[in-house]
């Protein structure tokens, strides 16, 4: 009896307490460092993914090995214009203002990226050599127009 009445006991302490806990915080939003740090570390990785597929492409290799980097490719240009939210224009960083000022323009630039992606994620799936090939030259054409217009040059290296 004695082992009954313990075991009631601890049954209602915990479910006493469990009425009385505090509900865990909310997760943290990622900051607004953390948020550029994300798009420039997505953007390195696009640099690289783009360098390996354009490296494969020339030397041979079969154009389906190529679909998982270009579907990530893909996936990251359906996900960086987020990572311009107003939130991180404060934030030092090589993007131009014209970010921000000219939202349209920018949104437009980066649809075309994502377009071209799909595309080159499209073409590798298929194992469509000229067209993978071209979606390549598409994507840096891209890239290069976005850059020119929303993104200040590197700065000059020590010398």
């Amino acid at each position: 009896m004695n082992t009954a009445r313990i075991a009631l006991c601890s049954a209602l302490l915990c479910a006493g307490a469990a009425l009385y806990a505090k509900p865990a915080p909310a997760p943290a939003s990622p900051s607004p460092q953390d948020l550029v740090l994300t798009r420039q570390a997505g953007m390195d990785m696009a640099v690289s993914t783009l360098t390996l597929l354009k490296n494969a492409s020339a030397n041979g290799a079969p154009i389906k090995t190529l679909a998982f980097p270009a579907s990530g490719l893909a996936k990251f240009a359906r996900a960086l214009p987020p990572l311009f939210s107003d939130y991180t224009k404060g934030v030092p960083s090589r993007a131009k203002a014209t970010v921000w000022t000219d939202r349209a323009g920018f949104q437009a630039k980066a649809a075309d990226f994502a377009a071209a992606t799909k595309a080159l994620a499209g073409a590798a799936a298929a194992g469509d050599k000229p067209a993978f090939d071209a979606a390549l030259a598409w994507v840096g054409a891209t890239c290069k127009g976005c850059h020119d217009s929303y993104q200040l040059p590197p700065p000059a290296k020590p010398g």
